[in-house]
């Protein structure tokens, strides 16, 4: 993956992984040869190949499991981690999950190293500051969406409910491990869902005011592989086809990349309206994250270096086409693509009925809306958010 070298994240990329390739993997990781103690951060989903792995990995480390995750990890959950007694004699964090699992796995890394509370290090005026790098610490994902596993932020949710994003290079996992054999299981519901949060991640660092030409590049290719590959593998899980492994391993890279790429912009409006979403009505990060994807995309097409951009993916699929029938084309295409998945796009879809829109100026002040190119003010936040009653 090319892209790697865009990352200070080592990144793996294997069909299987055995307990014995992780033990290589956690001791090069964490340079210290022996028998490590290895603190497991997982999540409740039943992957069975993750339970083995474990279970191999006691022949090579001293394995402790942590697994008090849920969708939205609640800075409650991750104390109660952390101040585990197993904890403390932790040489190694590793965590095998989804994006929840794995923003858990870099708070646990990073309190170990920085100390605190993880509610100091929240919100834009925090008590504290991340000052020292993370206990090494291994990702490897069990979905193909969060692009967690290359990334230098965790999103995190306080005692009152509010999701609070937290960033820092310090927070970086050493390696990133992508092991194709562990997303065997992955539901068609939740690949659309995970899916279509990465395919977030790339459209929302193009239209972005961080972006770079290198990172528009990384997006750029990252959305092409995600529409390519995402209505293929959707149906080949469905029907248990036998392409289904070269699908998810080609999306597991997809989501990868995008990742890359919204690590060096950040997220954009989207990411800053779902955050609501799921504040407010506890709706899943992908599913929040592609609520608005429609509506974005047509208010960052104002922006003419954002439409020679999206235009590019459009002719990738459309190459007869024109910069703006190419941008039209893209449109339907995404759009298709949500009908397709199933995926709600009104909140009579997911069950709100919205009385104040109101509830969605605690976004105005999130960085990630600040990113958002054009410039989406309150006026407009409120058109997006109308449109979809």
């Amino acid at each position: 993956m090319i892209e790697s070298l865009q990352s200070t994240v080592h990144i793996l990329s294997v069909s299987d992984l055995d307990a014995d390739t992780l033990s290589q993997i956690l001791t090069f990781s964490a340079n210290k040869a022996g028998r490590p103690t290895v603190c497991a951060v997982i999540d409740n989903a039943p992957i069975p190949a993750k339970d083995v792995l474990l279970k191999d990995l006691e022949r090579h480390a001293i394995v402790h499991r942590f697994d008090q995750v849920q969708p939205n990890p609640r800075t409650v959950d991750i104390m109660r981690m952390y101040e585990d007694p197993e904890f403390a004699s932790c040489d190694v964090v590793l965590g095998i999950g989804g994006g929840s699992t794995l923003d858990s796995a870099k708070a646990l890394a990073m309190l170990a190293s920085n100390g605190g509370s993880l509610a100091e290090y929240l919100g834009n005026k925090p008590l504290r500051t991340i000052t020292e790098r993370a206990k090494t610490l291994v990702l490897i994902p069990t979905t193909a969406g969060t692009g967690s596993e290359v990334t230098k932020v965790g999103v995190y949710t306080d005692p009152l409910g509010r999701k609070y994003t937290l960033g820092s290079p310090l927070m970086s996992a050493r390696t990133a491990v992508l092991a194709s054999s562990l997303l065997e299981g992955v539901p068609p519901s939740l690949c659309a869902a995970t899916g279509l949060d990465a395919l977030d991640h790339a459209l929302e660092s193009i239209w972005n005011k961080n972006s770079t030409p290198l990172t528009k590049t990384i997006a750029r290719n990252a959305a092409i592989e995600i529409l390519e590959t995402l209505p293929k593998l959707y149906q080949a899980i469905k029907k248990q086809s036998p392409d289904k492994q070269s699908l998810i391993r080609s999306m597991l890279a997809a989501s990868t990349k995008a990742g890359i790429a919204f690590n060096l912009t950040g997220t954009a409006a989207g990411h800053a309206i779902s955050f609501i979403l799921s504040e407010e009505w506890h709706v899943p990060h992908g599913l929040a994250c592609a609520f608005t994807l429609l509506e974005v995309f047509d208010w960052a097409v104002q922006d003419e270096s954002n439409r020679k951009e999206l235009a590019q993916i459009g002719k990738h699929f459309h190459p007869t086409f024109g910069d703006d029938q190419a941008l039209e084309a893209l449109r339907e295409d995404i759009s298709s693509l949500m009908q397709r998945l199933a995926i709600p796009t009104k909140f009579a879809d997911i069950k709100v009925d919205l009385t104040d829109l109101s509830v969605f100026d605690r976004c105005l002040d999130d960085p990630k809306l600040l990113n958002q190119l054009p410039p989406l003010g309150k006026k407009d936040l409120h058109r997006i958010i109308e449109a979809k009653r």
